[in-house]
This record gives structure tokens, C-alpha cells and sequence, in this order.
């Protein structure tokens, strides 16, 4: 059994650490209602986005669809965008993102696709150099709570490279929130543009469970939308569309990026409480395990007494 003042000890730093705990905890509850609004806030807009994304899509001809939307190439390039946070502390919300990003990486390698790392957030970044893959882009140091600023370099880089060819290829893998208890991670492909992807990245923004689930999911658009509607466009339709489709792509990207940060902030309040939880327990352990040190050393004491008394009267 450890000695009195070694519990002593463990005690003053058990309080110490439940103390920075606690306030690591306050301070990302706090971060984690903004980052949540934020999130649930933009839901709509991107799901609109997304509507509006699909009906062009739905409605482009061959011809835009290859010079518009980006599509009519094959090949083996992918840039494979992964979105951790830049701190640890956060429970599983960054190994389970790396877990997942790391075994799709093989998968694909298996079957003879490039694979370039496109890394958003510090962990994303190390975790991949350690294991020699190619990063392609670093973007880091964030808002605490993001905004589209951050996000738009991001955005800009990687339509630009997707535009000049540098990749056949655009995939992402981020957390998608749910709740501050459940955050899921979610590949999605952005780049080139797919009916049946964006179809399921826009269910993905009205879950079954958690906020926002009450929203009623909006399968299909009016039949005066789909109708072919005559207009004079300028500069042209094809000029129009491709920079309407380029900020729809740009919002799409910061949607991921905005799930990420309120499951981030999610995941690091509650492993800020289990924490907390864990140091009281561990403290009144070591307060149990202290009371019975004293204990026993008074007991001993008095056994020695006791022993000598009767050595005493006996002589």
C-alpha cells in the first residue's frame, strides 16, 4: 500500500487535473453551442445548394455537362481531402476520421489509384506524413468557430486544381454532427458531379435522429422547376452556370468543413466531462484509499502500545 504522503500527492494532483478538466470542458461547451449554430444554421442554405446543384446537373446537356459540370475525363489522380482538428483532447473524433480515410486510401491503392492528401487540420497532416503518403495541400490554424473566410481558400484550391486537371478526382472524409453525443464519419465524392453522390449528400443534411431531423426531407423539386423555361441569358448560359455551379461547389465544401467543427467541439466537451467524471472518481479512491492508510497506521500504533504495556507489566 502507498504511504501517506504519497496518496497526499496523488490527491493534490487528481484536483489539479480535474481542475483544468473542468475548465477545458466550460470552455468547449461554449464553443460547441456556437459551432452548432453555425452548423444548423447553414443546413438549409446547403441543402437548398445542393437542390439547386442537382436540378442543373438534372437538366445539362452532354456538352455542359463536360465543360460546365466538370465531368467526360477518367482516370487514376484522386485528391483525397481529409478534415481532422488541429488539437487533440477531442475522445475519437480525429483517429476515427483517420481510421476511416486510412483504409479507404488502401482500398483504392489496391486497385491502382494515385492517392494525394489534401490535409485540413494539424492531426490530418501528421498522421499521413508518418505514414509517407503525398500531401498535396496543408490547411490549418483555423477560427475556433468557422467561418466561410477560413473556409474559402480551401474551397478556391481545390476547384482550381480540379479545373486545370492536377486530378481525375475530388473525395472528402469528415465528421458529419448528429448530436453532441454522436458525430459520424462520411465519405462523400465532390468532384466530378454525380447525380446519385449529391442525391445522398443532400439526404445526409436532414438526419434521422438529433437536430434539424424534424426538417421534412424535400425528395424532389416542384414540377414548374424541372420544366424547360425560355430566357435570354447573358453572357451566356454556359458562363452562367459554370460560376453558378463553382460557389454551389465552394458551399458544398464548406458544409463538411462546418459539420467538422461542431463535431469537433462535440467530441471534446464530452471527453472534457468523462474526464472530470473519471478525476472525482479517481480522487475519492485515493481519499477511500488515504482514510485507510490513516487507519491503519493509528492501529498499528495503538497495537504497539498495547504490545508494550504488557511487556512492561509482565516483567
Amino acid at each position: 500500500m502507498a504511504s501517506t504522503r504519497q496518496l497526499k500527492t496523488k490527491i493534490g494532483a487528481v484536483k489539479n487535473i480535474k481542475q483544468i478538466t473542468r475548465a477545458m470542458q466550460m470552455v468547449a461547451a461554449t464553443k460547441m453551442r456556437k459551432s452548432q449554430e453555425v452548423a444548423l444554421n447553414a443546413r438549409p442554405y446547403a441543402k437548398k445548394s445542393f437542390a439547386l446543384l442537382l436540378h442543373l446537373l438534372k437538366q445539362a446537356g452532354k456538352e455542359e455537362m463536360e465543360s460546365v459540370f466538370l465531368q467526360g475525363r477518367e482516370g487514376n489522380k484522386i485528391a483525397f481531402v481529409v478534415i481532422t482538428s488541429d488539437k487533440g483532447l477531442a475522445g475519437g473524433f480525429n483517429s476515427s476520421v483517420l481510421r476511416a480515410a486510412f483504409q479507404w486510401k488502401q482500398a483504392q491503392e489496391i486497385v491502382g489509384k494515385q492517392i494525394e492528401i489534401v490535409a485540413v487540420g494539424r492531426k490530418a497532416r501528421d498522421f499521413f506524413k508518418k505514414q509517407g503518403a503525398t500531401i498535396a495541400a496543408e490547411f490549418f490554424q483555423f477560427s475556433d468557430i468557422i467561418t466561410f473566410a477560413d473556409v474559402k481558400p480551401l474551397a478556391d484550391w481545390l476547384v482550381q486544381a480540379y479545373k486545370a486537371r492536377d486530378y481525375d478526382k475530388i473525395v472528402v472524409c469528415s465528421n458529419q454532427f448528429v448530436s453532441a453525443l454522436v458525430q459520424k464519419v462520411e465519405i462523400h465524392d465532390i468532384l466530378p458531379l454525380i447525380v446519385e453522390e449529391l442525391g445522398r449528400t443532400m439526404e445526409g443534411v436532414v438526419p434521422k435522429t438529433g437536430k434539424y431531423s424534424e426538417i421534412v426531407r424535400q425528395e424532389s423539386f416542384d414540377a414548374a422547376q424541372d420544366r424547360e423555361m425560355s430566357f435570354v441569358l447573358e453572357p451566356s448560359r454556359e458562363e452562367i452556370m459554370r460560376t453558378l455551379v463553382e460557389n454551389l461547389i465552394q458551399v458544398e465544401i464548406m458544409y463538411f468543413v462546418f459539420e467538422s467543427n461542431a463535431s469537433e467541439h462535440s467530441a471534446r466537451m464530452i471527453a472534457m466531462k468523462n474526464a472530470t467524471e473519471n478525476a472525482n472518481r479517481l480522487g475519492e479512491e485515493l481519499t477511500l484509499a488515504l482514510n485507510k492508510a490513516r487507519q491503519a497506521a493509528v492501529t498499528q500504533e495503538l497495537t504497539e502500545i498495547s504490545t508494550a504495556k504488557e511487556a512492561l507489566t509482565n516483567e
